[in-house]
């Protein structure tokens, strides 16, 4: 292209008064609702991801706390109040362990099994179970020396 031509297509295209149409605008404005709608759904997914993972953490430690209380009373360990009864509990309990108000969502329980897998160790069960829009549960388990 000669020099002049160059010139005269660089102001042709300045003087020019085309926009977008009706069209054009709302194509782009719903592909960019699609793009938002994408990431919130996304995001609705990581939150409910974070809340599972903060229940299975409390529960863990709950969980954990409850073990190492009863693997402290060694030979006193407790027993459950009637034969009938498949295991002990607590709950419901707060995310501190403490009895909970109305509302709490963890249940401790667990079985103490003595002489299991052999004489004078004690199998013991601990197990946390809560509720968010699923029926969960974390169970830890130890021997403990009872002889």
């Amino acid at each position: 292209m000669a020099p002049a031509n160059a010139k005269m297509f660089r102001l042709s295209l300045i003087e020019r008064e085309d926009g977008f149409t009706l069209n054009e605008i709302l194509v782009s404005i719903a592909l960019i609702a699609i793009g938002v709608l994408g990431f919130s759904v996304n995001t609705i997914g990581v939150i409910q991801g974070n809340q599972i993972s903060g229940n299975v953490t409390v529960a863990t430690s709950l969980a954990q706390d409850k073990l190492e209380q009863l693997k402290v009373l060694g030979t006193a360990l407790p027993t459950c109040p009637t034969a009938t009864t498949a295991g002990c509990f607590d709950g419901p309990l707060n995310s501190q362990g403490a009895p909970a108000s109305p509302g709490n969502i963890y249940n401790c329980s667990w079985v103490i099994t003595p002489n299991t897998p052999a004489t004078e160790l004690s199998r013991i069960v601990v197990t946390v179970s809560w509720r968010d829009y699923l029926s969960r549960q974390v169970e830890l388990s130890t021997l403990v020396y009872t002889g």
